[in-house]
């Protein structure tokens, strides 16, 4: 009887965070160590290099803020969303390298959606006022503003909580696939099975949910945040 089974350490999926999050404050900080050098008056725009990667990075975000947010403050949301965009591309092609994806882990997704809603609402109370807020929240039509209310504000939580959990879906799914066929090809006990395993897992199924699916999720999370970002202006 073919048995199916696959294990997964959860906790892994925060060792994971970790190694990303240090390797990314590594290369910000030596970002930073690289515009602190360079004269924008009289340095040439660099080739090659770090520099180069610092300075393309710098501008696209920019550039995008620029036209996607543009009454916003460029040395507030510019990181943010870069920092987003870093975390989670590297966090989605972490099985490549042979580490547990974070975003399968339900805690990390519930802390995403945590810091999506915060800044959220930050952007809403600043931009907005408190009270161009609430009135915001009751609607245009003041006879049904207490319908209204609540319906807004249920609407505020699971729209960051929706995204969290659409990250942890298509993550966790992945993994389950992959680890369901990685079982299936084993369990099959003959040494085809092992060479079907690696073929189809390793070669095909790692590309394509780890990198294009990893990336794709990374940038809908990414438009989803600007455009949520957007709509409390």
């Amino acid at each position: 009887m073919l048995k199916i089974s696959f294990d997964f350490d959860f906790s892994a999926s925060m060792k994971t965070s970790i190694i990303i999050f240090i390797i990314l404050a590594v290369f910000f900080i030596a970002m930073g160590i690289v515009f602190s050098k360079m004269d924008p008056d009289k340095d040439e725009v660099p080739t090659k290099g770090l520099k180069f990667l610092a300075v393309v990075l710098v501008d696209t975000i920019n550039k995008f803020v620029d036209e996607q947010l543009p009454t916003v403050s460029k040395k507030l949301y510019a990181p943010y969303l870069l920092g987003i965009a870093s975390f989670l591309t590297l966090a989605n092609i972490a099985s490549c390298f042979g580490l547990n994806p974070p975003f399968a882990n339900l805690g990390l997704a519930l802390v995403l959606s945590l810091l999506a809603f915060i800044v959220f609402q930050y952007t809403g109370l600043r931009y907005q006022g408190i009270k161009e807020r609430i009135k915001g929240f009751m609607g245009p039509m003041k006879a049904v503003s207490f319908l209204v209310f609540p319906i807004s504000i249920i609407g505020e939580i699971t729209t960051p909580l929706s995204m969290g959990m659409r990250m942890f879906g298509n993550i966790f799914s992945g993994v389950v696939i992959a680890g369901i066929l990685l079982s299936i090809c084993h369990g099959l006990n003959i040494w085809l099975g092992s060479a079907i395993a690696t073929v189809a897992v390793t070669a095909i199924l790692h590309p394509i949910f780890d990198i294009f699916f990893g990336i794709l999720q990374m940038y809908v999370y990414f438009m989803l945040t600007t455009m949520f970002i957007k709509q409390n202006l």
